[in-house]
């Protein structure tokens, strides 16, 4: 007698979401090489200039991150044991940022306005207010609704039984727990990507903003102190717990320092922004520094949280 299914066989939303995530990754990674061409709204955009490090810095990051949705998506159309697990990273990973790049449009909605509006004469106030709902909606649905969705299915038990039932050789997944996997891959991914970061460097740095070579600098160490701490979550290893523990807090520390001293106008120049939107955006007067010191903070608390939950494995003798 053929021994019932104690699971849902999730074969075709396996591959419905993989494919959802091959057709995001090549968008993402078509949009990176896109930057390539900026050199060319230079001549209908005066205003705007895009050095050879900004340009660089978005292809790599986006063609990137193109690449790793890509993977997983094969992976889950595959249907590898791996796949669910990896999804799940890339969903809270690009959840945890998109609740950031929101809070950050929404906080500074009025200068991102005077931006894109910066081009028509004397914009009325609708048309002020349709700028402000153009850049919110579409953000909300590519930031918060999409990453919201992959994590709605990926958490299904039945995506990763199907996976280990296709796949029943153990593989790299199965060294340690999915819940530290999960974060261990976040933190790893998390490294690699500050490399090209540090092609434009831009980092708070306890009160001040670290930016040409000593930024550089720090953010390649920063990158590789945060690959080390994937590789030691993954292999459960006690320093691995700690170090993510303290970088927490000296991340948040850093950032609601430097949020606090820095005037608006130095992260505008930091940023390569023209003079002349400088000078647009700071007729507004200095916007509340709140909203990001609480979002840094909050960040901190679900980050401890998660580590709470965890901490039994980098405590325990046995090794999953």
């Amino acid at each position: 007698m053929t021994r019932e299914r104690a699971y849902p066989d999730r074969g075709v939303r396996l591959r419905l979401f993989g494919l959802l995530a091959i057709l995001i990754g090549i968008g993402t990674a078509l949009l990176g090489l896109s930057h390539l061409a900026l050199p060319l709204l230079a001549d209908a955009i005066p205003d705007f200039r895009f050095s050879r490090s900004q340009i660089l810095t978005g292809v790599t990051t986006f063609v990137g991150i193109g690449v790793v949705l890509i993977a997983c998506g094969v992976g889950s159309m595959r249907q590898r044991r791996w796949a669910p697990t990896a999804m799940l990273t890339v969903g809270w990973t690009w959840l945890l940022v998109g609740i950031a790049t929101i809070g950050f449009v929404v906080t500074n909605l009025d200068d991102l306005t005077l931006l894109a509006g910066s081009e028509l004469a004397d914009p009325s106030p609708e048309v002020e207010a349709l700028i402000g709902w153009m850049l919110i909606v579409p953000g909300v649905g590519v930031c918060i609704a999409l990453p919201l969705l992959f994590l709605w299915a990926y958490r299904d038990k039945g995506m990763l039984a199907t996976c280990r039932a296709r796949s029943p050789q153990p593989d790299w997944s199965d060294r340690c727990p999915p819940t530290v996997l999960v974060l261990s891959l976040a933190v790893g991914f998390t490294g690699f990507l500050m490399v090209p970061m540090a092609l434009r460097p831009l980092l708070p740095w306890f009160g001040r903003l670290l930016t040409g070579t000593a930024g550089s600098l720090a953010t390649l160490v920063i990158g590789g102190l945060f690959v080390w701490i994937g590789w030691a979550l993954f292999r459960l290893k006690r320093s691995g717990w700690w170090a993510t523990a303290i970088s927490t807090i000296a991340v948040a520390v850093s950032s609601a320092w430097t949020v606090l001293e820095t005037p608006r106008g130095e992260w505008y120049r930091a940023l390569e922004f023209p003079e002349k939107q400088i000078e647009l955006l700071l007729a507004a007067g200095e916007p509340s520094r709140w909203p990001g010191i609480a979002a840094s903070l909050v960040l901190t608390l679900v980050t401890a949280i998660y580590l709470a939950s965890i901490r039994k494995y980098f405590w325990s003798d046995a090794r999953h």
